[in-house]
């Protein structure tokens, strides 16, 4: 029988609720008043992953796939060296947030201007931010785990911080958009 999910994982849950409200608001938002496409899309996808994000917590999708990972790694009896593979596996997916990150952020500035493009650019690189934390806590490594789960706790810290920029990005996004238009006066 399954493990119920814990009072954190049900509470984290329930923020990852928030965030889907929140962007089905922008992603409304966008649509009636009729913004760039990409705002409506990027709205959408950051709901659907967050509604993924509810699923994995609840029924502990995380958790079984690290338990694979371990048990393919028991199976190929990599055990012993697991260190080694697993520090293999959070040095590229470091690399590869990185250099993705560093990217998004190149795009962002030479491509996106506007408060409600770049509402929508944070809404997009905090669902990058809680991807590759997702993919740290998943590879699992010992002196990763220190890091994440240690006195800094930076795992709730990530966790939190990129879930809370994305409802603020939606409500700024809001916000902005339904403010009225200044008149010109003559």
């Amino acid at each position: 029988m399954a493990e119920a999910p814990s009072v954190l994982s049900l509470m984290a849950a329930g923020f990852y609720a928030l965030v889907v409200m929140s962007c089905l608001g922008a992603a409304n938002v966008a649509r009636t008043y009729r913004q760039q496409h990409w705002h409506f899309k990027v709205w959408i996808a950051a709901a659907v992953l967050f509604a993924v994000f509810i699923f994995s917590r609840i029924f502990g999708f995380e958790e079984v796939l690290r338990a694979d990972l371990r048990g393919w790694l028991r199976s190929e009896d990599m055990v012993e060296d697991r260190r080694v593979v697993q520090g293999a596996f959070i040095a590229s997916a470091l690399g590869v947030f990185a250099l993705a990150g560093l990217y998004g952020v190149y795009w962002v500035s030479r491509r996106i201007h506007g408060r409600r493009n770049i509402a929508v650019a944070i809404a997009g690189g905090s669902c990058v931010v809680m991807l590759g934390l997702i993919a740290l806590r998943t590879i699992s490594l010992h002196a990763m785990d220190r890091l994440l789960y240690g006195p800094l706790k930076l795992n709730w810290v990530g966790d939190l911080g990129a879930s809370a920029a994305i409802i603020a990005a939606a409500a700024y996004y809001i916000w902005l958009i339904r403010q009225p238009k200044p008149t010109k006066r003559r």
